[in-house]
């Protein structure tokens, strides 16, 4: 956790100061071609207050005023922001004028210590990023999904484990973020792989992710920095054990392999550790607490969690009709696949949607290659080489034109509704991973990750939010949006819960 209040403030301004991947705006010239500017009283502080105090708020309000594209002056920085499904469109579909590549780069760099020397090389951006795209397409990605419902099935024997009683109390983080993390983990970097070691500088290092990504002074992130090399050091050792590749995923073996054997000259175990390190961060970074929300919301609902115990309850119960002899028990993993990857489960589907809709707050950040670009529609701006443009997702999953006048509240069987295939037959933008040439690569191990291990949980333990401790009439007053633009949100408090066996 960050030291201090004042450490906590520099987060969400600089943060919620929309520079989520650290990159400077050019600063304009006075032209009416530019995009209108969100007025401010305090030169170098600018919005960044009022912005880090409710950002669904500021930017629903900006918006109504200036429009679908302005420009934010917070924390010394300036960010023209994109909030339209249109214009964000535009913007995906122009990638040889709006680029990612340069951020991507620069986060390398910036937030995970990757050596500038391995990032800005042909073979990072020629081999390495293909390399990651290929082996987590959708039909490649089925080994890492069958390791993750194995080492899934493990975490929950280990909790069942310490329900000794009628019923456990604990936290719903405990139950779920901490065991899907080891779960992620050993199906990725393999069973081998300490992760039980890294869990806590893990979590060091993503509450000062923020900062890192905002590129703030070491002062300020100290602690950070020493959890970062923890993790870095660990892997360093870890890559370097005799029989590690054992159980571990395509994506790693791959890459290690090619680092140390194709590329010249081969990158230094310390260089590899970095690299390696930054997939610790893409794998556990949101999904864990996804799945947390998805669980958090449904039993914030007024009948909790009961819908989805009846479709799996119904789902499980048709396949044992139609399979007489199944075992769907722990101890038959083939067979537990094979359910798992053939039931439909589609409220479980509609909740997993739903939640990464009202939880998450991704920025696609784009920097324009050329003078006199403009987008799509929007031809009222232009824009100059070097230009930075952050599309807020966010914005398009609360619109009330597009998700209707409930937009803002968690519907879970809002992705069951045919209407949200809109009259011409597209579907309505969902862009919880993104889009264009930045859409996350593993968003199909996340979500079929998500709907089975969800499931898994459904089928074993039965989680009631616990009375003795005063609950909110919806989970979604528990967001903390000071992470706005780095994908899913953390929770501002834990939430109580009673868990106890199913039978």
């Amino acid at each position: 956790m960050l030291d201090s209040n004042s450490d906590l403030m520099v987060a969400t301004t600089i943060a919620a100061g929309a520079v989520v991947m650290g990159y400077y705006y050019a600063k304009k010239k006075s032209d009416s071609r530019c995009p209108p500017v969100v007025p401010y009283i305090i030169p170098w502080l600018g919005s960044a207050i009022t912005l880090g105090k409710d950002p669904d708020a500021f930017f629903h309000d900006a918006r109504e005023k200036y429009g679908d594209i302005f420009t934010v002056q917070a924390a010394g920085m300036r960010s023209t922001y994109v909030m339209s499904a249109a214009a964000i469109s535009a913007i995906y579909r122009n990638s040889k004028s709006f680029v990612f590549t340069p951020t991507r780069l620069e986060q390398a760099v910036k937030i995970f210590d990757m050596p500038h020397s391995i990032v800005y090389n042909d073979y990072t951006k020629e081999t390495l990023f293909p390399m990651h795209h290929r082996i987590l397409a959708p039909s490649n990605v089925a080994p890492m999904i069958d390791a993750l419902i194995m080492h899934a099935v493990g975490v929950i024997k280990e909790l069942s484990s310490t329900i000794t009683g009628n019923q456990w109390t604990t936290t719903l983080e405990e139950i779920t973020h901490k065991p899907i993390y080891k779960a992620i983990s050993a199906s990725i970097f393999g069973p081998q792989f300490p992760a039980e070691k890294a869990y806590e500088p893990f979590l060091v290092f993503d509450d000062y992710f923020p900062l890192f990504a905002a590129g703030a002074p070491a002062l300020f992130t100290q602690k950070g920095l020493g959890a970062r090399t923890q993790l870095i050091d660990l892997f360093e050792e870890y890559l370097g054990t005799p029989g590690w590749e054992e159980g571990a995923a395509e994506l790693i073996t791959a890459v290690v392999d090619s680092a140390r054997n194709e590329n010249q000259p081969p990158w230094t175990d310390r260089e590899l550790a970095a690299v390696i390190n930054s997939d610790l961060w893409a794998a556990n970074g949101n999904i864990g607490w996804a799945f947390f929300w998805c669980i958090n919301l449904m039993l914030h609902e007024p009948r909790s969690l009961a819908p989805l115990y009846e479709e799996v309850n119904a789902a499980r119960d048709a396949w044992l009709q139609a399979h007489p002899s199944a075992d769907l028990s722990s101890d038959n993993l083939t067979e537990l696949g094979d359910f798992l990857n053939n039931a439909s489960l589609p409220l479980i589907t509609s909740v997993i949607s739903e939640t990464l809709r009202v939880s998450s707050s991704p920025f696609s950040i784009r920097t324009v290659v050329g003078d006199g670009v403009t987008i799509n529609g929007y031809p009222q701006f232009e824009f100059s080489k070097g230009d930075v443009l952050l599309c807020q997702a966010r914005s398009v999953h609360l619109d009330q034109e597009i998700y209707g006048p409930d937009a803002a509240a968690f519907k879970p069987d809002r992705f069951l509704d045919p209407g949200i295939v809109t009259e011409g037959g597209s579907r309505k933008p969902f862009l919880s991973f993104g889009g264009g040439v930045s859409q996350c690569e593993g968003r199909h191990y996340a979500l079929k990750g998500c709907k089975f291990v969800l499931a898994l949980f459904l089928l074993n333990f039965d989680i009631k939010l616990d009375p003795a401790y005063m609950a909110p009439s919806s989970g979604l007053a528990l967001l903390d949006m000071t992470r706005i633009g780095l994908g899913v949100q953390r929770p501002k408090k834990p939430t109580h819960i009673l868990v106890s066996k199913r039978q």
